[in-house]
């Protein structure tokens, strides 16, 4: 019977019923399908990283014997050792593409992830070629491919394409995107080199037992007397840290926005249910007449939102893991290389679905507690309207002065405290939600603006080859109207942390800005160096303090006073004048130089060129799987809202139709009474989004701090975007108060009042 009777329930409850399911599914849906798009690509990278063996720790010089090999081996900790040798090579195509080569002794620590083609061995003849770039240059194995590297020619059989733990984020030159067709890597074994070309290794690639830290890195300076130039783990090399850092904004997002989904649509069911139960006070009171147990009922009741939130999360974590992750993978595989893209489940998933069950199937209980304890005549009666106490502010004269309408709305707003909560913390994780949503989509935005309009004037950037003579960088300087600059990366210390960076000395450069902490234009002092923001916080130093910075390659270390803090959204380093790079005993060696002038022709000695359109398109590509997300989370955001504002709606004219009906046999028409509820509709939204817009910009602040250490963004959320929230919201609010309007003319007046005794 009970059994029937829920079917029937559902049946005239559709809308009801199908808010609960959808609540339950909307929170665990974003939830696992998010977190399964994160999940998958960490357990991915994580199985990736654990097969090819990446190395721990870097250690780059001049020259690395196997004596060195042997010291370092023997260092507490340190479970495994191989050195290299790593060469820039030019490959023989019309724009000279860029290739790392890596010429290896041994394949056991970062070792290559074969694609096609044969594996990876000592013994052979032959080279493995970057899968990547061979797609892009339309090479397959058995193809020859001709690299130039020191003067000399290697020309070899492509065994195999491969990928490389070392390079899931590997763009080349100034390129924030890779370019696959421009750079690459390759394996070469070192059997398959000349006998007449002398190697020298140049890198050490290390595993250790346990996480690397500044203890290791001690005794390993001391074992090898300082001898090396670098000294990196893992959490530094630009592959590993950028692909760690895009997964952590992506388990950020998965996180924070499904918990603030899933606790407004708990709210949502709990009002659900609580109307639904009151309206159906009654017929408990008919089933406790007929001898229903209470437990009996309790059960009935609690199937309702039990087997609806159970449905919801159920399919909401099946197919959020099988929707979302393919909304984002396209636009991530232009920037990173994995073996695979797939997405996973993780516990997680189903421990978010139970508790959506428990918490849904516990607010049912608590919306049919209080009228389970009643007597079945007590039951069978209508409920009691709440009984207004007088406030202070309603014995001052004002308050006679004030209207009907405004009366009326405030006494009702006090007398029912927890409905008007409700309503309000409703509109308030709506306006929340989509100021969030809108914000990250501007400050990510606004990287263009700031980047590529205010810091880089230029339209132009020519990247140089290697080893320029003077006068060849004086003829591009001259033909292209440009402004030289030199970029490199450094390792810089200070308070006992160490970071790597971004090298940029300038040579007296107009085309390249500085903005403050405020965006206002700065000028940098020629005599100290300048850091910027994000680096000065991650090191915990300010203006007048010292570090130590070293170049990449370079053993010297150098200790200079910060003169300047600067604010950049998407390069974090140091930056000087030439005269003090100078002072310091270094060679200012031009990498690029920047023109305000569109160059079609590349003049001799240029490698490549960036137009700002070109940087611009690059890194939105970059944060173009960051926008999906933003515009995946409005949608839902809109579409939470719709379905909390309707059911509070419904539980507020419930709650209030004695009244109503009381008003409408006082001579009050049905627009009078629609006029009465839009006010108390708009105060109540009115207050939700004065709190839900400075809660969404805490959630922007909370989100652009997950961005990682490269970058270094504003929170941003334009004045048409604020203006566009509230009015989604208002408009949404509005909506749901007109859908009411029919009801109120539907509303038995005999039945509604019905006296209680």
């Amino acid at each position: 019977m009970l059994f029937r009777k829920m079917l029937r329930d559902m049946k005239h409850h559709k809308i009801q019923f199908i808010s609960i399911f959808l609540m339950a599914f909307l929170g665990v849906f974003v939830y696992a399908g998010i977190g399964g798009e994160w999940y998958g690509l960490q357990q991915t990278s994580n199985n990736f990283y654990r097969d090819t063996n990446l190395a721990d720790v870097w250690i780059y010089g001049r020259s690395f014997t196997e004596e060195d090999v042997d010291k370092v081996s023997e260092v507490p900790g340190v479970t495994q050792v191989q050195r290299r040798l790593s060469l820039d090579t030019v490959a023989d195509f019309s724009n000279n593409p860029s290739i790392r080569l890596h010429i290896i002794e041994e394949n056991n620590i970062s070792k290559t992830y074969t694609v096609s083609g044969d594996n990876f061995s000592t013994d052979k003849d032959g080279i493995w070629l970057d899968d990547q770039f061979a797609r892009a240059r339309n090479l397959n194995t058995g193809d020859t491919l001709k690299l130039s590297a020191m003067g000399v020619t290697l020309e070899k059989k492509i065994l195999g394409t491969v990928l490389s733990p070392e390079y899931v984020y590997a763009p080349g030159g100034n390129d924030m995107i890779p370019n696959h067709a421009n750079f690459g890597f390759a394996y070469l074994p070192v059997s398959a080199l000349p006998k007449e070309m002398k190697i020298v290794y140049t890198d050490l690639l290390v595993k250790t037992a346990d996480t690397p830290d500044a203890a290791l890195e001690d005794k390993i300076y001391s074992a090898l007397k300082g001898n090396y130039s670098v000294y990196h783990d893992k959490e530094n090399l630009l592959s590993y840290s950028m692909f760690k850092n895009e997964i952590q904004q992506h388990k950020a997002m998965g996180s924070v926005f499904p918990i603030v989904f899933l606790a407004i649509a708990l709210l949502t069911i709990l009002t659900t249910m609580t109307r639904m139960v009151n309206a159906q006070r009654t017929q408990i009171g008919t089933l406790k007449a007929l001898g229903f147990q209470q437990s009996a009922i309790l059960r009935h009741y609690l199937s309702y939102g039990f087997w609806l939130s159970l449905a919801g999360a159920i399919v909401g974590a099946a197919a959020g893991p099988l929707t979302l992750p393919r909304l984002f993978y396209g636009p991530m595989q232009t920037t990173f290389t994995l073996p695979e893209w797939k997405p996973s489940i993780s516990p997680s998933f189903f421990v978010m679905g139970l508790f959506t069950v428990f918490i849904c199937t516990l607010a049912t209980y608590l919306a049919c507690r209080s009228n389970l304890k009643d007597t079945p005549s007590q039951t069978l009666r209508p409920k009691a309207p709440k009984v207004a106490k007088q406030g202070v502010f309603e014995k001052t004269a004002l308050w006679a002065k004030l209207g009907f309408n405004f009366q009326w709305n405030l006494r009702d707003i006090f007398r029912s405290k927890i409905r008007s909560s409700m309503a309000v913390a409703g509109v308030l994780g709506c306006c929340a939600l989509l100021v969030c949503a809108f914000g990250i989509n501007d400050s990510l935005d606004d990287v263009v603006q700031w980047q590529y309009k205010e810091i880089n004037q230029f339209s132009t950037k020519l990247s140089l080859s290697e080893n320029l003579p003077p006068d060849t960088v004086e003829a591009v300087l001259k033909q292209s109207n440009g402004e030289s600059i030199m970029e490199g990366t450094v390792e810089i210390k200070a308070n006992g942390v160490k970071k790597t960076g971004d090298l940029l000395v300038t040579d007296n450069v107009s085309l390249i800005k500085f903005t403050d902490l405020n965006r206002n234009y700065i000028n940098l002092p020629s005599d100290k160096l300048s850091i910027s923001y994000k680096m000065s916080k991650l090191l915990g130093v300010e203006k007048g303090d010292k570090i130590s910075w070293h170049i990449y390659g370079k053993e010297k270390w150098i200790t200079g006073e910060v003169g300047e803090i600067y604010r950049s959204p998407v390069s974090q380093g140091i930056t000087m004048s030439r005269e003090l790079f100078e002072q310091q005993g270094l060679e200012f060696t031009p990498t690029a130089i920047v023109s305000k002038d569109e160059i079609s022709v590349l003049p001799e000695g240029v490698e490549n060129k960036w137009t700002i359109s070109d940087l611009t398109e690059s890194y939105e590509t970059m944060t173009e799987a960051m926008s999906i997300m933003v515009y995946v989370l409005i949608t839902a955001a809109a579409l939470l809202a719709i379905v909390v504002l309707y059911n509070l709606g419904v539980l507020s004219f419930t709650e209030r139709e004695r009244e109503l009906a009381t008003l409408k046999v006082l001579g009050f028409q049905s627009a009078k009474i629609r006029q009465l509820l839009l006010t108390q509709n708009i105060w109540l939204t009115v207050i939700g989004v004065a709190f839900g817009i400075p809660c969404g910009k805490l959630l922007i602040d909370f989100m652009l701090s997950t961005m990682g250490d490269s970058f270094d963004l504003m929170c941003i959320i334009s004045a048409f975007n604020i203006v566009i929230s509230i009015l989604i919201t208002f408009i949404l609010s509005v909506f749901v108060n007109f859908l009411f309007s029919g009801k109120i003319k539907r509303i038995d007046m005999v039945s509604s009042l019905k006296a209680v005794e």
